[in-house]
């Protein structure tokens, strides 16, 4: 037997209620004039942003924090100290750790991007901000033109096409670190023959500690061979010190009148290019020569980029 119309009638009013209340939520992109004092649901609200002067759109900000999104009626509170990368943000500059602990983000155009790959993982402090220090491996996604540290931190990695790659090897003993008040430091006072190298003109002590490379042409290059029985020091003043106490008969040298000695104990000098004997000295009885010439180059500073 069919119902009354009447009878119908509240329950299709109520569900053209529900229909056009739920019509009325504001959407990604879409027009406005003003930012709702409502959340759309337990993790998300809707913020009017200005794209230009006369066209503002919605963004649907996230919040995925214990607290979620509550509203009095009034205002709104976000708690979006935890979020996934492309979530919709406000205000810009807000940061926040990704849900799986990877990443710290922060908000820039209105959406998390990332800040820093976390490997050690992204945590809260007491405050609500974000903890992660800055680490990552070859291949995770990155922040354009960021720089960090491998996880053995032995390598300087820089953000490449949106992925981390090598930028460096630091074969220093004090390898690559993160640097009080942010920066990456890498240890550049060892090298490799032929390695890249980037300030011109500076030193390293090769893995031997028998030569000193000097960077040209952004290479490291074999310079100096340190026969002395200290080879090629690191004194810790950003300097690689080679030992040039002994040095073979007309080996070359720029340092005119710079006294060493043979392998074989004679005395010699740099005279126009090269060491010669030195056919003045007279050594006395059971004397042997002893020169401790040195040669300093400078190495590249330990310095935050």
């Amino acid at each position: 037997m069919l119902q009354p119309l009447r009878s119908a009638a509240p329950w299709f009013a109520v569900a053209f209620a529900l229909a056009v209340l739920i019509g009325c939520k504001p959407k990604a992109g879409q027009a406005c004039s003003g930012t709702p004092t409502s959340c759309i649901d337990k993790t998300s609200h809707a913020v009017c942003v200005e794209k230009s002067v006369v066209d503002k759109k919605y963004v649907i900000a996230t919040c995925r924090g214990k607290d979620g999104c509550s509203d009095d009626g009034l205002h709104i509170v976000c708690d979006n100290t935890m979020a996934n990368v492309d979530d919709g943000c406000d205000p810009e500059g807000a940061r926040a750790c990704s849900i799986d602990g990877k990443y710290e983000v922060r908000c820039r155009d209105h959406k998390f991007a990332i800040e820093w790959s976390c490997r050690a993982g992204c945590a809260l402090d007491p405050n609500n901000n974000p903890k992660c220090k800055p680490m990552g491996e070859v291949g995770d996604l990155c922040r354009p033109d960021s720089i960090v540290c491998d996880g053995t931190q032995k390598t300087e990695l820089s953000c490449v096409d949106g992925k981390l790659a090598v930028h460096r090897v630091c074969h220093g003993e004090r390898g690559c670190q993160t640097l009080p008040g942010g920066g990456v430091g890498c240890d550049k006072s060892i090298g490799l023959e032929g390695e890249e190298c980037q300030e011109e003109g500076t030193g390293a002590c090769d893995t031997t500690r028998k030569n000193v490379l000097f960077c040209v042409g952004g290479h490291f290059h074999m310079a100096l061979h340190c026969a002395g029985p200290l080879g090629c020091e690191l004194p810790g003043n950003y300097s690689a010190r080679c030992d040039k106490s002994i040095v073979d008969e007309n080996e070359p040298c720029d340092e005119e009148l710079a006294p060493s000695c043979t392998p074989d104990g004679k005395q010699v000098q740099c005279k126009d290019g090269k060491f010669t004997v030195d056919k003045k000295w007279k050594p006395k009885k059971g004397e042997t020569c002893s020169n401790r010439y040195r040669i300093s180059k400078e190495t590249a500073k330990f310095e935050a980029r």
